[in-house]
């Protein structure tokens, strides 16, 4: 499991806060207690910090740990709120305590709402979390005041998980966007590759470091687009060219289909992902569903003479909807050791492995709709339990 250091992050965090509440004789404020590490760890999760992207094996694995402690934060303090009875203290503690967690209750469901507002509305509903973070934390100190104000072991775990998570939020709503896109550039070039799929080359300030399957969050400065960063496969580039290839499947994807224009100012934070082609063995399969092609597209462009021995599934739903058909094309006639084979959903079957050899010394590679990945995953695991499969299914909402 390549997420291991990350699940002993989380699980270390919980039983050395289990172990020092107990210690302390404080068993009635262990619920909440967990609570402020596992709210503190949420905080800490949605970073996007290298190392801990790192840890988790990809954002999509470290987002699914967000939210695993975001919900198991939400019922350790509903229960705490239904168990607690007459240990509230003040009028005002108990006020505090309540506050924090109906407005936790509150961003849940819109967490669960999330794909039916705008992501610009849906970003800024979600910080309030910190707010009801701090109601919290002023919730326990007031109430716990001699203890955690002591020095003792007790009061140094609490601090330290308060620091961290306040630093944290601070970091997510305030710094992240100022501080993190260095990479400023402008729009040079808009190529509608379709009906629905926008390639974009832009030039950047300085050069921009990328392995080839990587993504990065962009940000659009130009008059009637969001000011959020979006996340999108790269598509190419070296030094201070990159090129972004995006599917209209969105307010903010038909936006930049329909309305960008050249000369348009951006910035870029960083690459992140681990479906790196690179580094996979010299026996590859690559797998791209529509816009998933994009990622591939990144090593097939700046490569232009294959050195692995690579068979690529490309499935999309006619040729209206497929992209770089004749880069593809012309790549294969140039390198035999690059086997493509096109499914075209309209008049194939859809796409399986059942009648597909697939050797053990072989790296998978995946890009494409959540749903036909997990599909695929069962089909290629039942052939060939040795295969080892590289896919990320990022879901930014």
């Amino acid at each position: 499991m390549k997420s291991i250091k990350g699940i002993l992050f989380i699980v270390a965090s919980m039983l050395v806060t289990i172990l020092v509440w107990l210690s302390s004789g404080s068993t009635q404020f262990l619920i909440p207690g967990l609570a402020l590490t596992t709210l503190s760890l949420t905080f800490i999760l949605a970073t996007r910090l290298p190392f801990l992207e790192e840890w988790f094996n990809g954002l999509e694995n470290m987002y699914s740990a967000h939210k695993f402690t975001a919900f198991l934060s939400i019922l350790l303090l509903l229960f705490h709120n239904f168990s607690m009875g007459g240990l509230w203290g003040s009028r005002l503690v108990a006020q505090l305590g309540n506050i924090g967690i109906y407005i936790f209750i509150s961003i849940v469901l819109v967490a669960y709402l999330g794909q039916y507002l705008q992501y610009e509305a849906w970003r800024w509903i979600h910080r309030v979390v910190y707010l009801a973070y701090i109601f919290g934390l002023l919730h326990v100190y007031m109430m716990m005041s001699q203890r955690l104000f002591g020095l003792n072991l007790l009061s140094f775990l609490v601090g330290i998980y308060a620091i961290l998570g306040l630093i944290a939020g601070f970091y997510i709503i305030f710094l992240y966007q100022q501080i993190s896109f260095t990479h400023l550039g402008k729009i040079i070039g808009i190529k509608h590759l379709n009906h629905d799929t926008t390639e974009l080359e832009i030039k950047l300030s300085k050069p921009f470091r990328y392995k080839y399957g990587q993504f990065a969050f962009l940000k659009i400065f130009q008059e009637g687009f969001e000011q959020a960063p979006h996340p999108f496969s790269i598509s190419g580039g070296n030094g201070k060219t990159l090129y972004f290839t995006i599917k209209n499947s969105g307010d903010h994807t038909k936006n930049i289909y329909e309305n960008l224009k050249v000369g348009s100012k951006v910035t870029v934070d960083r690459a992140y992902g681990h479906m790196l082609l690179e580094q996979g063995q010299d026996q590859q399969i690559w797998i791209a569903g529509g816009i998933g092609i994009t990622p591939f597209i990144s090593y097939i462009r700046e490569n232009p003479f294959l050195t692995k021995s690579v068979r690529l599934y490309y499935s999309y739903r006619g040729k209206e909807n497929a992209v770089y058909l004749n880069l593809l094309h012309a790549y294969a006639e140039k390198n035999p050791n690059f086997d493509l084979r096109l499914i075209d959903s309209t008049q194939d079957d859809y796409l399986n492995f059942e009648n597909e050899d697939i050797p053990d010394q072989t790296n998978i590679y995946m890009c494409g709709p959540l749903v036909m990945m997990e599909a695929i995953s069962k089909n290629i695991k039942e052939k060939n339990p040795k295969a080892e499969l590289i896919y990320e299914g990022f879901k930014f909402k």
